[in-house]
């Protein structure tokens, strides 16, 4: 299985999971300096896709965390991990598509980015419609409940 390593580390003022308004919190991608070379043409794009290792997530739980209420909320009904995107995964990944305010020779500034301070970044990749937005997506009516509040 391969090793993955960090490329940089997120700064912000969030230091504990919240229920959410994630859209306006501005974090600091603070980027180990032989990666500072990769951001050459970034600040072309308006959204960049940060992927994360969210480190500071108990391991997860088969018995407790397979299925569950999304995002705790007791008038939703259990689905399965990979029906949500809950923090409480097998693998502790995070991806997240948020907006690019700078880039410099230290590392980036995204506005939206549900991470907190100290978080391991393992990627950053362009926002690119053609790859990401899809057409006529149909979802659970229960995702809008949930998201309530969240961005």
């Amino acid at each position: 299985m391969a090793q993955f390593e960090p490329i940089g580390t997120v700064r912000s003022d969030r230091t504990e999971m919240s229920v959410g308004h994630w859209a306006k919190v501005e974090s600091r991608i603070e980027l180990d300096p032989q990666y500072i070379k990769g951001v050459a043409g970034l600040s072309e794009f308006s959204h960049v896709v940060v992927i994360f290792h969210l480190n500071l997530i108990p391991p997860f739980d088969v018995a407790k965390q397979i299925a569950r209420n999304p995002r705790g909320m007791e008038n939703l009904d259990p689905v399965g991990v990979f029906a949500q995107r809950t923090k409480f995964r097998p693998n502790p990944i995070g991806v997240t598509a948020v907006e690019l305010l700078a880039v410099d020779d230290k590392g980036v500034t995204v506005r939206g980015l549900d991470a907190l301070n100290g978080t391991p970044v393992l990627d950053i990749k362009p926002y690119i419609p053609a790859f990401e937005r899809k057409d006529d997506v149909r979802l659970p009516a229960w995702v809008d409940k949930m998201m309530d509040g969240y961005f």
